[in-house]
């Protein structure tokens, strides 16, 4: 939610006035009221009460209704129950395209005598979750109204989308909504290079790259100063499909071999973390090197970053029986981790889009998970910077990937379909 709130920040330079609708009941898995710092003044805000099934999910669990929703496949505290897996069946075949479907007609419904009186220029839908292309889809067959479709992850191409346990009627329902959008939509905009290629694909049709990005005001004012503590940070969800068990190994080697390296390590995570990731940590003998922060709001995170001394980009590993694509996946994390000219360490494909980025702007190094002598010599190398006061990194050509600039690519694109 990061990326749209961002581009509504900054399309005033570039020639268009925002105006956002959002259900004003949504469960989410993180709810952060200091990004509200980023909305431009006297912006138009509409909302509308929605039912989704989270409440009714967390309740049948034992858990209270209002409780964070997790990722019901990256993030695990203990062995999933049977009322969870029977939870994520009816989620895949009654929730199309996505546990947010209800909100599908009562935003048609309010948007539809909003648009009556109000009429806009252009509509830019995000997603997932898909339901927004949907909402968006109606919206422009009954009033013709200009549409970006912008997808931050792949719909039926996603990694993960195989591990539902689908009827074939769900399948083939997934199938044809994702075909309507795609044909439909008068743009189609998406976050990484590979999965433009995909979409490409899947719709015959030119698909616009707008990344991720970062805000160079997010650092405003920050002191950058070298601590007393070697820092190693991760934010964000981390799922057992990327626990680094080579990383942990290498840093327990290095407790042995370095005499100064366990006062000086500290390894700092915060948000949704898998129980194999903890156990790891404590089976490798880091467990007092460990902070752990379960939320960390965004007006405090960039601070850490810029204080960080490696900061990890953990890309998903190959499940047996699923489609690999990760090659397309860049968290957006990785362009806070480059606005902070702090040195990123990916873990991941060589030959990803992350990777790219990462070399092109020369601020990291990637390495396969597999890789320990690799991951081992980068974090020995800056460590050894780090008691130098040596940078490890110079970053270069990053403000390609500032808001601004990436707010005016998705102007041009708005300019192109609304002539």
């Amino acid at each position: 939610m990061v990326r749209n709130l961002k581009f509504v920040k900054y399309f005033r330079n570039h020639g268009w006035e925002p105006i956002i609708y959002a259900p004003e009941n949504a469960s989410y898995p993180i709810i952060d009221a200091s990004t509200e710092k980023d909305l431009p003044n006297g912006v138009e805000f509409l909302k509308t009460p929605i039912f989704e099934p989270y409440g009714l999910f967390n309740i049948a669990k034992g858990k209270k209704a209002n409780e964070q929703v997790k990722d019901v496949f990256l993030v695990t505290e203990k062995k999933r129950s049977f009322i969870h897996d029977f939870g994520l069946w009816i989620r895949a075949n009654f929730f199309i395209p996505d546990a947010r479907s209800f909100w599908i007609k009562p935003s048609v419904n309010y948007l539809r005598e909003y648009l009556k009186h109000h009429p806009v220029d252009a509509i830019i839908s995000y997603g997932p979750p898909h339901s927004m292309h949907i909402i968006a889809k109606q919206l422009h067959k009954e009033f013709g109204i200009p549409w970006v479709s912008d997808w931050q992850d792949p719909w039926t191409e996603i990694d993960y989308f195989s591990k539902f346990n689908m009827t074939k009627l769900a399948r083939n329902k997934h199938i044809r909504l994702e075909k309507e959008v795609v044909t439909q939509a008068d743009a189609l905009v998406m976050v990484s290079k590979n999965w433009c290629n995909d979409l490409e694909k899947l719709s015959g049709r030119n698909v616009d790259y707008i990344p991720f990005g970062y805000d160079e005001s997010d650092f405003a004012g920050i002191q950058y100063k070298r601590g007393e503590h070697f820092t190693i940070s991760h934010f964000g969800t981390f799922g057992t499909d990327r626990n680094p068990l080579n990383l942990w190994k290498a840093l327990k080697e290095l407790k042995t071999e370095i005499p100064t390296f366990e006062k000086h390590l500290r390894i700092h995570l915060a948000g949704m973390v898998d129980a194999s990731v903890f156990q790891a940590i404590e089976q490798t003998g880091l467990k007092q090197q460990l902070r752990y922060d379960r939320q960390i709001n965004k007006s405090e995170l960039f601070g850490y970053l810029a204080n960080s001394n490696v900061q990890l980009v953990l890309i998903n590993t190959h499940e047996e029986g699923i489609k690999y694509n990760n090659k397309g996946r860049v968290p957006a994390k990785v362009f806070e981790c480059i606005g902070s000219r702090q040195p990123v360490l990916v873990l991941g494909p060589k030959d990803g889009d992350v990777a790219n980025i990462v070399a092109d702007t020369e601020t990291g190094t990637t390495c396969l998970y597999e890789d320990y002598t690799g991951i081992k010599k980068t974090i020995s190398d800056w460590y050894t910077n780090w008691l130098n006061n040596i940078p490890s990194t110079s970053p270069k050509d990053i403000e390609q990937y500032s808001f601004n600039n990436l707010t005016k690519q998705m102007a041009q694109v708005l300019n192109r379909i609304s002539k």
